[in-house]
């Protein structure tokens, strides 16, 4: 005799319905927890501060003394101020003259500098010119590029930018430059390119 089909209970069909319910709502309430953003820590943010400078001078004249008493080397501008964290000068428009043993002293200016310890290290920016004016002992002559270190107990300037020479009959082209000014040397050091110029020029 043939079996009897068996009836399911309506309980027993909706069982896997359940479950895979259960499945879903539990998945989706997992996945919610994870990408719901986290409240935001407390972390203080270091705002930038302006530096402040702790004194400055106006109008100022400053003169350095070699081993003999004697001037060695001599700055002048409008304003200069300092910065204790850095021991760091900024100076507007700076004048420095160069005293030498031989020969007019050589002087230095620029649109703006910085200075570093106590003046034994000092860059020149923007339009910088270093010249000397003609003497019994010296040519007229003159350097000028658009930043220059110096390094002023040693006499010595020198820069990685594009420069130009000049002095009596001749203009000199060239990157980088180094001059040691105690000994009247300026060296362009690349790509060097001179020409005749006549006096007037």
């Amino acid at each position: 005799m043939p079996e009897k089909p068996t009836l399911r209970s309506p309980q027993r069909r909706l069982f896997p319905w359940v479950v895979g319910v259960l499945l879903v709502v539990v998945g989706w309430l997992v996945l919610d927890e994870q990408m719901r953003p986290t409240a935001p820590t407390d972390v203080t943010r270091e705002e930038e501060t302006e530096r402040q400078p702790d004194y400055f001078i106006e109008d100022f004249h400053s003169i350095s003394l070699d081993e003999t008493g004697e001037p060695a080397w001599e700055l002048r501008g409008p304003r200069m101020v300092h910065f204790i964290d850095e021991d760091l000068w900024t100076i507007d428009s700076p004048d420095m003259l160069y005293h030498v043993e031989r020969g007019e002293p050589w002087r230095l200016r620029s649109d703006s500098g910085r200075a570093w310890s106590a003046l034994t290290e000092a860059v020149l920016e923007g339009d910088v010119l270093a010249s000397r004016e003609a003497g019994e002992d010296n040519d007229w002559a003159e350097l000028e590029t658009t930043e220059a270190w110096l390094y002023p107990q040693e006499r010595l300037v020198q820069t990685q930018k594009p420069a130009t020479y000049r002095t009596r009959g001749a203009v000199v082209d060239g990157v980088g430059a180094r001059g040691a000014l105690a000994v009247n040397r300026i060296n362009l050091l690349s790509e060097v390119r001179s020409r005749y110029a006549p006096e007037s020029e």
